[in-house]
C-alpha cells in the first residue's frame, strides 16, 4: 500500500513542477512515450501491442508537426491511428479471457463512448469513438482475470488501455464543445496510458507487476478526476474521468487485496507442507516400508499441489498413488523420481519445491535403509532380535486396540547341523534363505517374522488363534518340504511349537508365550521332528 501512496505523491509533484497545460508536454512527451514503448515491445517480439503503440505515436507526432508547421491536416494523417487501432484490436484478441463479472462495472464507459460518437462535429473521429467502445467491450473479459489471479502485467496494460480509451472519448466531447484545447489535462491520460500499456505487456511475463508500474497505475487512475477539478470541461468529460478513475482504481486495489490474500494462504500451505515433511520419519510407520513414507510425502505435497495423485521413485522403491501422463521430475540423486498430477499444471510451481521434496525423500529413504540394516537379518531379510524389540510394541498396541488375538510360533530346521557339516556352510546359508523367502510370502503385513538365532525362527501372527496359526505353519512346512536345495538329496523338514492365541496384555505375556512355544518346539523334536505341536 505504501507503494501506491508514494506513486501518487510522485505524480502530484510532477504535476506541480510541470503542469498539464505545458505545451511541450503534450507535443513531445506523449508521442515520445508511445514511440519508445512501441519500439521496446517490438524488440521484445510483442508485435501486436508494439505496432499499435508505434502507429499511435506516429499519429501524435504528425499532429505535433501539424501544430508546429501550420500544415493543414489531411486525411492521410489519420492512417497511423487507424492502423494502431487495428493492431491493438489484434493484440487484445490474442489474450485469454474469462466471462466478465466484476469488470462489468466499466460497461457504462462504453455507453458514454457510443454517446460521444453521436456528436455532430466529429467527422472521421466518429470511427475512433465507436472503435473505442468496441475495444472496451473486448477489454472487459480480459480484465476479469486480474480480479481472479491478482495484479500483474495484465493489470498494468489493462489500466493503460483504459486510460487511452477514456482520454479518446473525452476528446470527442471536448471537440463538440468548441474544439480540443491545447494543453488540456486529458493529454496526461494519453501519456500515462501509453506508458502503462508498454510496461504491462513487458511485465505480463513476470509473476507480479513492478513497484513503478503499480504506483503509476494507481496514481494515474486517481489523478484522472483530480486533473479536471479546476477545468471547465463538459459534464461528460468529468463523468468519464470520475467514473473511470474511481472504478479502475478501486478495481486495482481489490486485485491487490486478492493477491495479498492468496499470498497469505500460500504461506499457510507452505507451513503445513514443511511441518508434515519434517514429521516424515520411519519411526511413525508400523513397518520399515518405503511405500508408507512415500505416501506421507505425497500427502504433504498435496498442501501445495492439490492435484498431486501419485509419487514414484523408480527402480527399487515402487509407486504410491497412481501414475498419470502429467509428471514432474523430482531431483533425486541415484534414482528417477516423479510426481504425478491429475491434469496439466495450472499454476507455477513454488521455487525450490521439487528440490526440497526430493532432498527430504532421499533423507527418509536413507533412514529406512539404515533401519533395515540395523533391524533385519542380512542373510534372510527377516527381522533380527533388535528388530523384534522395536516392532513388538507396535504390534501389541495394535492387538490391544482392536482386541484381536496374537499367536506365537517357534520354528526350527530339522537336522540343520548335518547339512552344514556334510555340504558346507554356503549350502546351509541357501537353506536359511529359502526358509526366509517362504516365511515372507506366508505372513501378512501386520505379522512379524524374525530370525531368532541360528536355524530358529519366530513368527508373531496378528489376529490368529492357535488353530489358525497351526494352519499357517502347516502350509509353511509343506512348502519347505516340497522344495530342494542342491546338492542336498533329501527333503528338508522343520518342526514348530505354537503358543498364545489370546489378546496380549503386555510384553511380559508375549515373552512367556515365546518360552511356551519354545518348549512346544522341543517336544516336537523329541517326538520325531517334522511336526507342529501346540503348547
Amino acid at each position: 500500500m505504501v507503494a501506491y501512496w508514494l506513486g501518487l505523491l510522485v505524480l502530484i509533484l510532477f504535476l506541480g513542477l510541470f503542469p498539464p497545460t505545458a505545451p511541450w508536454s503534450e507535443r513531445f512527451l506523449t508521442p515520445l512515450v508511445a514511440l519508445v514503448g512501441g519500439g521496446v515491445l517490438l524488440m521484445r517480439k510483442e508485435a501486436a501491442f508494439g505496432l499499435g503503440l508505434l502507429f499511435w505515436g506516429l499519429g501524435d507526432l504528425a499532429w505535433t508537426l501539424e501544430d508546429l508547421t501550420g500544415w493543414s491536416r489531411g486525411l492521410y494523417l489519420e492512417f497511423p491511428y487507424l492502423i494502431g487501432y487495428l493492431f491493438l484490436t489484434l493484440g487484445l484478441l490474442k489474450v485469454s479471457a474469462s466471462p466478465p463479472r466484476l469488470s462489468l462495472g466499466l460497461l457504462p464507459l462504453g455507453l458514454l463512448g457510443l454517446l460521444s460518437a453521436l456528436q455532430p462535429k466529429l467527422g472521421i473521429d466518429r470511427i475512433y469513438m465507436v472503435w473505442d467502445a468496441l475495444l472496451l467491450l473486448l477489454l472487459l473479459p480480459r480484465l476479469e482475470l486480474v480480479f481472479q489471479k491478482g495484479p500483474g502485467g495484465r493489470a498494468l496494460w489493462g489500466v493503460g488501455l483504459l486510460l487511452l480509451l477514456v482520454a479518446d472519448m473525452a476528446y470527442a466531447f471536448l471537440e463538440a464543445a468548441g474544439g480540443y484545447p491545447t494543453g488540456h489535462p486529458v493529454h496526461l491520460l494519453w501519456t500515462l496510458g501509453y506508458l502503462l500499456l508498454a510496461l504491462g505487456v513487458l511485465e505480463e511475463r513476470k509473476v507480479r507487476a513492478s513497484f513503478l508500474g503499480q504506483a503509476l497505475a494507481l496514481g494515474g487512475l486517481f489523478l484522472m478526476p483530480a486533473s479536471l477539478v479546476n477545468d471547465p470541461s463538459p459534464w461528460e468529460v468529468r463523468v468519464l474521468a470520475l467514473y473511470g478513475g474511481l472504478v479502475g482504481g478501486l478495481g486495482l486495489l481489490y486485485a491487490n487485496y486478492l493477491e495479498w490474500h492468496r499470498t497469505e494462504e500460500k504461506g499457510l500451505r507452505w507451513t503445513r507442507f514443511l511441518e508434515e515433511l519434517a514429521r516424515l520419519s520411519p519411526s511413525v510407520t508400523q513397518t520399515l516400508s518405503p511405500e508408507a513414507l512415500l505416501m506421507g510425502a505425497l500427502e504433504a505435497t498435496r498442501h501445495l499441489l492439490p492435484t498431486a495423485v501419485g509419487l514414484e521413485v523408480r527402480g527399487r522403491r515402487g509407486l504410491v498413488g497412481e501414475r498419470t501422463p502429467y509428471a514432474l521430475t523430482i531431483p533425486l540423486s541415484g534414482d528417477a523420481a516423479y510426481l504425478y498430477l491429475q491434469g496439466p499444471l495450472e499454476e507455477s510451481i513454488p521455487p525450490g519445491f521439487l528440490s526440497l521434496l526430493g532432498e527430504r525423500i532421499r533423507q527418509v529413504l536413507r533412514q529406512v535403509e539404515w533401519g533395515t540394516l540395523a533391524l533385519t537379518d542380512p542373510l534372510t531379510g527377516l527381522l533380527n532380535r533388535r528388530g523384534l524389540e522395536v516392532e513388538l510394541p507396535k504390534l501389541l498396541a495394535l492387538a490391544r486396540r482392536y482386541q484381536v488375538p496374537l499367536s506365537v510360533v517357534m520354528l526350527d530346521i530339522d537336522r540343520f547341523k548335518r547339512v552344514n557339516d556334510t555340504y558346507g556352510h554356503p549350502v546351509g546359508d541357501e537353506v536359511l534363505r529359502l526358509l526366509g523367502r517362504i516365511l515372507k510370502a506366508s505372513v501378512r503385513q501386520e505379522d512379524l517374522a524374525v530370525r531368532y538365532g541360528g536355524e530358529e525362527f519366530l513368527l508373531l501372527l496378528y489376529g490368529a488363534g492357535r488353530e489358525a496359526a497351526k494352519e499357517v505353519v502347516e502350509r509353511i512346512r509343506y512348502r519347505f518340504r516340497s522344495q530342494r536345495v542342491d546338492p542336498v538329496p533329501y527333503p528338508l523338514t522343520l518342526s514348530a511349537g505354537i503358543a498364545g492365541g489370546e489378546v496380549p496384555e503386555n510384553e511380559a505375556q508375549v515373552e512367556e508365550c515365546i518360552l511356551k512355544a519354545d518348549y512346544a518346539l522341543l517336544r516336537a523334536k523329541e517326538t520325531g521332528r517334522d511336526r507342529v505341536t501346540l503348547a
